[in-house]
């Protein structure tokens, strides 16, 4: 009988649980800090292979265009990276009939550059904006902070991310890192 009023009161508890769930995240983010680096010299190429291993999807595939790339980082903090890019990528193209997931590593001026290509549901206009920015997601499931710690551990390392994306044709993710510090 009372509708519009229950609805009213369940929609304010919704609100402040949110609300207090989001300043929990928050809480959680800025205590999850990045762990100290472990900078070690690292062969990128085989780094990449490494955190590919995880996935078993046929439809991934890597490419190097050389056997070794040798660079200063954190081996977690670079699986990590790697794990993320491809994981969204795998996300992208669930709907897709073939789909396809391409990682290559490159030398670049100075610069090892890890690439991740999908052919997937693109990312839309409006999120390119906010597709970095901490606790942003468009799954149901997750946080939304995998970019946007992809983005610190990468900028960490005065290193550089950014994306092309087309609409139902998919997105390409590149990361680039110094080679010399």
């Amino acid at each position: 009988p009372n509708i519009e009023e229950k609805l009213k009161e369940y929609s304010n508890t919704l609100i402040q649980q949110i609300d207090t769930m989001s300043s929990i995240a928050s809480a959680f983010s800025n205590f999850a800090e990045m762990p100290a680096q472990q900078n070690e010299t690292l062969n990128v190429v085989k780094i990449v292979k490494l955190a590919l291993d995880i996935f078993n999807e046929d439809y991934i595939h890597f490419l190097a265009e050389e056997e070794e790339i040798i660079a200063k980082l954190d081996r977690t903090q670079l699986i990590r990276v790697v794990t993320n890019l491809i994981k969204n990528a795998t996300q992208a193209i669930a709907d897709v009939s073939s789909p396809r997931v391409l990682v290559s590593v490159a030398k670049e001026k100075g610069y090892v550059k890890i690439s991740v290509a999908d052919n997937g549901v693109g990312i839309t206009e409006e999120n390119r904006e906010k597709i970095f920015e901490p606790k942003f997601t468009t799954k149901n499931s997750g946080m939304g902070l995998g970019l946007g710690m992809v983005k610190n551990i990468v900028e960490t390392y005065k290193g550089s991310i950014n994306f092309t994306s087309q609409a139902n044709k998919g997105t390409v993710f590149c990361v680039k890192f110094p080679t010399e510090n």
